[in-house]
């Protein structure tokens, strides 16, 4: 087979990518993009330092050590759109009195004195255009908080962020799978 030019040319082209490759060019300008996108990400991490609550509440401690339902706080998980956040009067239930040494437990017992609200920030968030309720999936449905919120049920820490991300594809495969409708009019306003 005789080469033609295109061969040649692809020859000269492969020859020149490898001498600028070995010039160490390629290594510089992969340094330059590895810092840009550290840099990218830590601009980013500082713009959205997540969310941050009151009081960095154990839900391990709650839920699995004293075995209280995610109603005993939340207590419109089942009947309600949303869940509720607690309120100082739900932790004061528990709380009126010291309950252990932990400097967390402390700052709930100083507001309950001071009967000062718990502002709770909502952690989980979808957008407005979206329509739930947590008493059709929790109250209905029977779905299990960990289906959308993860293990928040096991933090010893409130997360910065949610741990689970909620997206329409999470949705539908879920609805999929228990045989309820993927009609968009169903979830969208």
């Amino acid at each position: 087979m005789i080469p033609s030019q295109s061969d040649d040319h692809v020859k000269r082209m492969l020859g020149q990518l490898k001498k600028w490759m070995a010039s160490g060019a390629a290594r510089a300008l992969g340094l330059a993009a590895l810092v840009v996108l550290l840099g990218t990400t830590l601009i980013l991490a500082r713009a959205w330092p997540g969310t941050v609550q009151p009081v960095a509440f154990n839900h391990r401690l709650h839920t699995q050590e004293l075995e209280l339902d995610c109603e005993t706080c939340h207590e419109f998980a089942s009947t309600g759109a949303h869940s509720g956040l607690p309120s100082v009067e739900t932790c004061a239930t528990c709380h009126s009195e010291p309950q252990g040494t932990s400097p967390q437990e402390s700052v709930v017992v100083r507001y309950v004195a001071a009967n000062q609200p718990l502002v709770f920030e909502k952690l989980f968030r979808l957008p407005t255009h979206v329509f739930y309720t947590h008493r059709r999936h929790v109250g209905i449905a029977e779905l299990t908080c960990r289906t959308c919120h993860g293990d928040i049920a096991l933090t010893t820490r409130p997360p910065r962020r949610p741990l689970v991300k909620i997206t329409m594809e999470m949705c539908i495969k879920c609805h999929s799978s228990r045989e309820q409708t993927t009609d968009c009019v169903a979830c969208h306003r």
